[in-house]
């Protein structure tokens, strides 16, 4: 291969990587204008990625490091016209057919180069070539939504569930503790364990065993609940509702409800009432109990008690973390008052050195109201950083509360201009967390990095959620790991020919990526679109148990 296909393979990997500067662009010009056989190679190149990209987005292959997102269409589309006939010619031949395949993946959103619409001489956003009745609207399945959750140990045979989760029809078995589920008719039930219940729609469930309170407020009037042969219908109401091998005991607490007796004749109860239907089905009037059955307000006090014993344990922990000798930087975003647009290291013995410079991003609550972190909502949204130094393998950590994965690249912390031994952290837009350390020379022929890619992680009822999210590059074991809420998500081995053994960071960013490299201050959109709560990095490989530890002490 020539030198100037040698050259051309390294400058399209700067472009790939988002760090090539102008000089790089007239560059690629100049090689294109000027070489039909480079030409050729960079269509061939082009419609290649974009036919890989094709059939990773129809599902036809498993994303790997060859076929992954970042294997995307782009230099076609910025190469700048050449005042030779030739090359333009060339040049549109190459974005026509570029773009007639990007149309058949529906990626013809050119976000690295779009400038805001709203803005005079700006340009337009993407264009969706199907009108909305062609295309499939996005679904979710589920009857009702898990809301509060407090010392839940799950039944035998039940999959764990979390808060915000929507539960579809089907079995619910808690072993002890409370859960709090709100159906979508607007019914409440606070349920205590052990309790068995089977979820049959929104507007009913059947209940085995257990002790429940429901909420009923009018608009969900009719919200039923079946004990055997027998339902028990709200008028509008609360109530509370216990099944043993005793019978089945409903107290009325507010409103009224309706007994419906397969074989006897409704009754109705009414606020102060209480009946118990033994097993032989007879009704007995009972003693009202209320207190026996928690409600909304007592479930959030306790809860609110249990957070706040969470925070203090975390910052217990978290004053111990900081004097760890393989910390390079931490922020724990916990300083009080007027932050001064500087996010403090809280490395011990302190280095101011190491403080951060907050740009546009803004101080908002953390994963605790007492608590502080910082939200990335605007392109330019960003904390920068200097961290000097060489290392070898290294850990990232951060807790993070994803709003929506709605730009390409979804930034946690990437070095500025991805330079030899530099790593970059983030997340892509099909929810699968990035990880990779550039092995060679910028504008010099080498292996290409080892994009380390996780399983797609991300769901809709993630969104608003606080997640603890980590990366280890292990030079000593050749493995990247990376790991959601201290379990492994996904290890893979690093090819020695891909594994750098001395890594640095130097001037990095925070939830966004790097200063504007692009024609007329142009830059890719790489922000986060949500918030970080703490972010360690680590000059060594934690371990599992390390990661878990970190999330055991810092979930809220």
């Amino acid at each position: 291969m020539s030198s100037e296909f040698e050259e051309l393979e390294s400058l399209l990997f700067d472009w790939e990587a988002g760090t090539l500067n102008n000089e790089g662009f007239d560059r690629i010009q100049e090689i294109l204008s000027q070489d039909e056989s480079a030409r050729s190679f960079f269509l061939q190149q082009q419609m290649m990625n974009a036919a890989l990209k094709l059939e990773g987005d129809a599902g036809l292959a498993q994303p790997t490091v060859e076929n992954s997102i970042n294997d995307v269409v782009r230099p076609a589309k910025t190469v700048r016209s050449s005042t030779g006939g030739a090359f333009r010619y060339h040049y549109w031949i190459t974005a026509t057919a570029v773009l007639l395949i990007c149309v058949l993946v529906g990626r013809i959103v050119y976000l690295e180069f779009a400038t805001d619409s709203n803005k005079p001489g700006g340009v337009a956003g993407p264009v969706d070539l199907k009108s909305q009745s062609e295309r499939e609207e996005a679904t979710s399945h589920g009857v009702a939504i898990v809301t509060r959750l407090m010392d839940v140990t799950w039944g035998d045979g039940q999959a764990a569930i979390e808060v915000g989760d929507a539960l579809p029809p089907g079995r619910l078995a808690i072993k002890s503790g409370f859960a709090q589920v709100e159906f979508f008719c607007g019914a409440t039930l606070i349920i205590e364990g052990p309790a068995d219940l089977e979820i049959q729609s929104e507007t009913l469930a059947r209940v085995r065993s257990g002790r429940l309170r429901a909420q009923v407020p009018p608009a969900a009037r009719g919200f039923s609940l079946e004990v055997d042969d027998m339902k028990v219908v709200d008028l509008g109401t609360e109530f509370g509702l216990s099944v043993s091998a005793e019978g089945a005991n409903v107290q009325v607490f507010d409103g009224e409800v309706e007994l419906h007796p397969a074989e006897n004749k409704k009754q109705l109860l009414t606020a102060g009432q209480s009946l118990v239907r033994t097993p032989e089905g007879i009704f007995e009037k009972s003693e009202m109990t209320p207190e026996q059955y928690l409600d909304i307000a007592t479930l959030e006090s306790r809860a609110q008690g249990q957070r706040t014993a969470r925070y203090e344990q975390w910052k217990a922990w978290s004053e111990k973390l900081r004097h760890d000798p393989r910390l390079i930087t931490y922020f724990a975003f916990d300083q009080n008052g007027g932050w001064e647009r500087r996010l403090k290291c809280d490395v011990q013995p302190k280095n101011s050195e190491l403080d951060g410079a907050i740009v546009g991003a803004r101080s908002v609550p953390g994963r605790w109201k007492s608590k502080r972190a910082l939200e990335f909502k605007q392109p330019g949204d960003r904390v920068r950083v200097q961290i000097p130094g060489e290392f070898s393998s290294l850990t990232f950590a951060c807790w993070v509360r994803i709003d929506s994965l709605d730009r390409w690249y979804n930034s946690l912390f990437l070095t500025d201009n991805y330079n030899q031994g530099e790593p970059h952290w983030q997340i892509l837009d099909s929810g699968q967390i990035y990880f990779s350390v550039r092995p060679s020379k910028r504008g010099t022929k080498g292996a290409p990095d080892r994009k380390v890619l996780s399983p797609p992680f991300w769901k809709p009822s993630l969104s608003g959620k606080w997640l603890h999210l980590a990366t280890t590059y292990d030079v000593e074991a050749q493995r990247t790991t990376h790991y959601l809420n201290g379990e492994v998500l996904h290890s893979e081995s690093i090819p020695e020919s891909q594994l750098v053994k001395t890594t640095r960071i130097g001037a990095a960013t925070i939830g966004n990526w790097s200063m504007s490299t692009k024609p007329d201050a142009r830059f890719a959109i790489r922000n986060l679109n949500g918030r970080i709560d703490e972010l360690a990095i680590f000059a060594a490989a934690l371990t599992a148990e390390e990661i878990k530890e970190m999330y055991d002490n810092g979930k809220p």
